[in-house]
């Protein structure tokens, strides 16, 4: 016995060291232009429903060559293209334009040149702005936007209460790059398609007087004026509204902020909203890792059937529409919603991916946290749950159609792949169900292979070497084969994923 425990300890040892190598490897070498920081003044109108920005983006040159143009993404073009077209009825002739990029201390224009419908803009630098290896300059970026008119991540809505701001996928940021080439994955209005980097932010945002303000990171609002911090992020969010209060409460050192709208079930909300809150992050802190920011954002938003949520570091909107106005309280789906977009704040917003092609990554890892450690866990939230509504399954038959739903996966799945990128699917492939639930079972296929002990281990494992990295499909598999590199798992891995 005492031989047995001295292995499994001397196993487990050389996993972590060489995870810890791997991770080294992986990223030591790695040579990009990065964006450091990003100093936004921002300002919303609401009679015009348009937003003012100044965003001044911090660049460091740490590649080997001297950078003379600089590759940015604007993504308002393509988001109110698609609404024109598809929400047409709310959204007519809606405009966005940036007016000028300078370099920071200049008012001379900088060249610019645009692709792909307008949301890739290459400035040139000139000769006092070119950065070489190891430098680090700044531009300014200047521009102005409408909002659109829709119940999304991106738009406003007015109710009988007031109005409702959601803001994001709206303000300029600096392109990855990788190994000196920059990444231009287009608009993808189903998924995302954003940056992975990390930076840091400080904002002014600007409201009319009676705003609430939820943002990523921490901030303080005083006169219609919010001061916002966030540090280590991948991207940035803010909700406005003047029907907006909010809950507080700390759940293992961590601040969260539970908003909640004026509504039909505000109450109802309120109670459900913060035991799935309280409950998803004190799980998923004991069972993945620990929660990497000083406060957590709850924001609801009133977003179609269907929609669960969206998640940003720090922040997570989720869809509360059933308690605004809705005939009943849709509980279950706030439950999972929630849960799921918690979960992102492990998957994404600490492991990140490139979510345009390998969306698999985030999705089928938050979509197992949702499912399984949140979902199979008897926790206040569950209970609750299965009180009031009684067509939810217990956690028994819950895990009993989980292993229907193992049983048929091959059949299901068969000529799939989950590492596929959006336009490129064959055989009738869409995008959605590769990415969530077919990852879901590839997770489940490994887990089985490795038996829940294991598995559990290698999901606090992979958190912990990916910590604020980015990862890739590739990646994934070297760290499964970490653990098990036998025919079996060889065979799950292959069935599943284009090597």
């Amino acid at each position: 016995m005492k031989k047995m425990m001295k292995r499994a300890a001397l196993t487990g040892a050389l996993i972590c060291l060489l995870l810890a190598l791997f991770t080294v490897c992986a990223y030591a070498a790695e040579q990009k232009v990065d964006a450091i920081s990003y100093k936004m003044d921002l300002k919303l109108d609401a009679k015009k429903n348009t937003l003012t920005e100044k965003v001044t983006i911090r660049v460091k040159n740490n590649t080997g060559k001297t950078v003379k143009e600089l590759c940015l993404r604007d993504m308002t073009p393509a988001v109110l293209k698609y609404d024109m077209k598809n929400y047409g009825y709310d959204n007519k002739k809606l405009k966005t334009r940036v007016s000028s990029v300078t370099l920071k201390g200049s008012k001379k224009k900088l060249k610019l040149r645009y692709a792909k419908g307008k949301t890739v803009i290459w400035v040139k630098l000139g000769k006092k702005g070119k950065l070489k290896p190891g430098e680090t300059g700044a531009v300014v970026v200047k521009m102005k936007t409408d909002i659109p008119k829709r119940q999304d991540r991106f738009g406003w809505q007015k109710t009988k209460n007031g109005r409702h701001y959601a803001l994001s996928f709206c303000f300029p940021y600096l392109a990855d790059n990788r190994n000196g080439k920059w990444q231009k994955d287009p608009y993808f209005d189903d998924g995302e398609s954003r940056s992975w980097d990390l930076a840091n932010y400080y904002v002014t945002f600007r409201a009319p007087k009676g705003y609430m303000v939820a943002a990523t990171g921490t901030g303080k609002t005083s006169k219609g004026v919010t001061k916002i911090t966030a540090k280590k992020v991948r991207d940035f969010a803010i909700v406005a509204c003047d029907f907006m209060k909010k809950d507080t409460f700390r759940v293992k050192g961590v601040r969260v902020n539970n908003y909640y709208l004026k509504g039909k079930y505000q109450k109802t909300y309120r109670k459900f909203s913060k035991m799935v809150a309280k409950d998803s992050l004190r799980i998923f802190t004991e069972q993945i890792g620990k929660y990497p920011y000083k406060e957590l954002d709850i924001v609801p938003c009133n977003f179609g059937m269907g929609y669960g949520g969206m998640e940003y570091p720090g922040l997570v909107m989720t869809n509360a529409a059933s308690f605004l106005s809705g005939s009943y309280c849709d509980c279950w789906s706030l439950s999972d919603g929630l849960s799921h977009e918690i979960g992102h704040q492990w998957f994404y917003a600490v492991v990140g991916n490139r979510e345009y092609r390998e969306g698999w990554i985030d999705e089928g890892f938050t979509s197992y946290l949702e499912k399984d450690v949140y979902g199979l866990t008897d926790c206040e939230a569950n209970r609750y749950l299965r009180k009031i509504d009684k067509m939810v399954s217990s956690i028994e038959a819950w895990r009993a159609d989980r292993d229907d739903l193992i049983a048929t996966a091959r059949q299901d799945w068969k000529g799939t792949k989950i590492n596929t990128a959006p336009g490129k699917y064959s055989g009738g492939q869409e995008y959605g169900p590769a990415e969530y639930d077919e990852s879901y079972m590839f997770l489940q296929e490994v887990r089985l292979q490795l038996g829940d002990k294991r598995f559990a281990e290698f999901l606090r494992d992979y958190y912990k070497a990916f910590r604020f990295k980015v990862v890739t499909t590739r990646d994934v598999v070297k760290m499964i084969r970490s653990y098990d590199n036998s025919k079996e798992m060889n065979e799950i891995l292959n069935f599943y994923i284009r090597m």
